[in-house]
């Protein structure tokens, strides 16, 4: 019953509602989707066997998806700004910062610790990002019903998981000195379980309006 949890639980209905609605999509970053939501469900459940059946510290496994999350984000955002006419050079810049940063951090951590700075850098970004979207949206000529819209859904999502990750990651001292003696009854566990929900009910309803906009476009 470990392996089960609110965290897990959100993250594993997520992975089967793209695997339903996203299979056949036309578009292989939306079908990409599938295969970061498992590979979600798998880091965390690797991360839950070893912190409590081999009683050692997960943060590599959490480091090393830290760079997934980060190229495949990254990446959709800049399938979101395509028929904006962005170019991909800023991808492979903010990419390249990233990528420093993160190997900066694990060299001053003598590669001992969760690249906590990094993520939240990232998380900053991510917000800016989301906000740059909407931005976009605002400009378009072309009419598009939010309520329907598939990115605009997962883009809501998306601020605000790292919106209140970056606003804990902030708070992270002010947080800590309300801490219980196990993490799982933290404040910060409550929080992330909150935002973890938030998101993968977006993303799930994304997936559906993305399954209706191609069912409609067939008829």
């Amino acid at each position: 019953m470990k392996f089960i949890s609110v965290n897990t639980a959100s993250e594993f209905i997520c992975f089967l509602v793209a695997f339903v609605f996203l299979w056949k999509d036309k578009s292989t970053t939306w079908k990409m989707l599938i295969a970061f939501l498992l590979l979600t469900c798998v880091t965390e459940v690797t991360g839950i066997y070893m912190r409590e059946f081999l009683q050692i510290r997960n943060y590599p496994v959490y480091n090393v998806y830290l760079l997934f999350e980060c190229g495949f984000t990254s990446y959709f955002f800049y399938h979101l700004y395509r028929p904006y006419n962005y170019h991909i050079k800023w991808l492979y810049v903010w990419y390249g910062i990233f990528m420093l940063i993160f190997l900066s951090e694990m060299l001053h951590n003598n590669f001992k610790g969760f690249t906590s700075a990094t993520a939240s850098i990232m998380s900053v970004v991510f917000v800016l990002a989301s906000l740059y979207f909407y931005y976009l949206k605002l400009r378009d000529e072309k009419f598009e019903p939010l309520l329907y819209s598939a990115s605009f859904w997962w883009v809501n999502g998306a601020l605000f998981f790292y919106f209140g990750s970056t606003a804990c990651n902030i708070f992270m001292d002010y947080l800590a000195e309300y801490e219980s003696i196990t993490y799982n009854n933290s404040i910060r566990y409550i929080i992330y379980n909150v935002l973890d929900v938030i998101m993968y009910a977006c993303w799930s309803y994304a997936f559906i309006c993305r399954y209706r906009q191609r069912k409609l476009s067939f008829s």
